[in-house]
C-alpha cells in the first residue's frame, strides 16, 4: 500500500478559504430567499430572490473544487472572482446607502469578501507553481 502524499500548506490554505465561502454562500443565500427583499414591491423581491438562489447555487461548486483542490487549476481563479466582486458590491452600498449597523460586522464582512479572494489566489498560485516544481524534478 502506498503511503499517501501529504497535501501542501498552500492547498489547506485554499481549501479552508472555498469551505469559508461554501459556509458564506449557503448561509446568506439561504437568509436572503427566506426574508426575500426589505423595501421595493415585487421587482425588488423577485431579483432579490433570484440573486439568493444564485448564492446558494454556488455553494456546492465551493466546497466541490474544496474537496478536490489537488485536481484543480484556473476554475479556484474563477471561484475568486464572484468573492472579489462581492466586496466591491459591499464598498458601493456603503458609498451609495452608508454602512449599516453594526458598523463592525459589515466592515469584517467586506474585508473577508476582499481577503477571501487574494488569499485563495495567491495560495493557489503558491500550489501549482510547488506542483510544477515537484513535477519537473
Amino acid at each position: 500500500m502506498a503511503a499517501r502524499v501529504p497535501v501542501a500548506a498552500a492547498d489547506t490554505i485554499v481549501r479552508v478559504c472555498l469551505l469559508l465561502a461554501t459556509a458564506i454562500a449557503l448561509g446568506d443565500g439561504l437568509q436572503l430567499l427566506a426574508q426575500g427583499a426589505p423595501a421595493g414591491g415585487a421587482d425588488a423581491d423577485n431579483v432579490h430572490r433570484f440573486l439568493a438562489g444564485v448564492h446558494i447555487g454556488w455553494a456546492p461548486l465551493f466546497f466541490w473544487a474544496a474537496a478536490t483542490i489537488r485536481r484543480q487549476g484556473v476554475l479556484v481563479y474563477f471561484l475568486a472572482v464572484p468573492i472579489f466582486l462581492g466586496g466591491v458590491g459591499r464598498l458601493v452600498s456603503f458609498a451609495r446607502d452608508g454602512i449599516p449597523s453594526p458598523v463592525g460586522v459589515f466592515l469584517a464582512s467586506a474585508l473577508l469578501d476582499f481577503t477571501l479572494s487574494i488569499v485563495i489566489v495567491r495560495a493557489h498560485s503558491t500550489a501549482l507553481r510547488s506542483r510544477r516544481v515537484a513535477a519537473a524534478a
